[in-house]
């Protein structure tokens, strides 16, 4: 995680003319107030777990920290109102190490502790989170977990060569504006003797890269092979097919592995909410169209829906379809 930075105007703009003079503006900088963030994703397969940490001025001096002694709780709406779940407690004994780096691009490790629970987010649910601190002025987010997509005709071509075509459907919820994100999986484990006639075992879960010509795709660039997408997840909104039935087709390279070595593969179809679809969105640009080099750039703000703070929290419902080669 890269340490957070606010963009000013430099204390000084110095303007050279002709021979030595010079011409400095000093600029009236106010003063850093600092705010609580909070980041987190909601998962319906999994316990609850955010982290909350401070922003720190573009001029400050002061390291990367995370708060330990917030108090954080969790919301589930109910009709018009909020009903408190149970408040969140600080994980002490599992710490997570996040990288970042500083403005001088100098790496850094810092041992975090997150705020969890024991519950788990249900699907078609929306959720708040509430952060106070006697440091600070009090934050809260919310985020809405989508329903269920039933994926159905789901087809396995294996007759292409080095790689494999899927083919699946699902009817998209007129309703409301919905985002998905679709990930490709092989899972394989094989016994075999080795070398010396001993068994051994042959294990591997990894991600794969697709291809696909789907309209609803973001392009990646310059097409190759024919395919106006290639990577290793997608995410996509329904502007192109909204309330009806999605039908999508994707190629898979087989690459390190072969469809008929492996026990499954893996469709992991996500399922998101808006704020989640406008944070990854923002993430893109930023990291694309961001950088300020010797020419310049573009500062792109992430996207944030924490009230009276920084950070994110998005949500996600994802669903894993497993498919099994038929093995001879």
């Amino acid at each position: 995680m890269k340490k957070i930075f606010y963009y000013y105007f430099l204390l000084s703009v110095i303007i050279s003319s002709c021979g030595n003079m010079e011409t400095v503006i000093d600029l009236d900088i106010p003063p850093h107030e600092p705010v609580l963030i909070l980041n987190g994703l909601l998962d319906t397969d999994t316990n609850v777990r955010v982290f909350v940490s401070h922003s720190v001025g573009a001029f400050s001096n002061d390291s990367l920290s995370y708060l330990e002694d917030a108090s954080v709780f969790l919301y589930r709406k109910n009709g018009n109102q909020f009903d408190l779940v149970e408040p969140l407690y600080i994980d002490s004994l599992n710490p997570i190490d996040i990288s970042y780096q500083d403005d001088g691009w100098n790496s850094y490790y810092l041992s975090v502790f997150p705020y969890v629970s024991d519950y788990v987010p249900q699907k078609n649910s929306t959720y708040k989170i509430e952060v106070d601190h006697s440091d600070y002025p009090s934050v809260a987010a919310e985020t809405y977990i989508p329903d269920d997509i039933l994926i159905y005709d789901i087809d396995v071509d294996t007759t292409l060569t080095d790689k494999v075509r899927l083919d699946f459907s699902f009817n998209d919820n007129p309703t409301q504006d919905n985002y998905y994100r679709l990930k490709i999986f092989a899972s394989c484990t094989k016994e075999f003797d080795d070398y010396y006639g001993y068994e051994d075992e042959w294990d591997y879960k990894m991600q794969v890269d697709f291809a696909s010509n789907d309209p609803s795709f973001p392009p990646t660039g310059i097409p190759f092979d024919g395919y106006s997408f290639e990577g290793n997840f997608v995410v996509f909104s329904d502007a192109l097919f909204n309330g009806q039935q999605k039908n999508i087709s994707l190629d898979v390279y087989e690459g390190e592995y072969e469809y008929q070595d492996c026990d499954t593969v893996i469709i992991e179809f996500s399922n998101f909410s808006d704020d989640t679809y406008s944070y990854y969105n923002s993430l893109g640009d930023h990291a694309d169209k961001g950088e300020l080099g010797l020419f310049g750039g573009e500062v792109i703000p992430v996207y944030t829906n924490v009230e009276n703070g920084l950070g994110v929290l998005i949500s996600t419902n994802a669903q894993q379809i497993y498919i099994r080669p038929v093995q001879p």
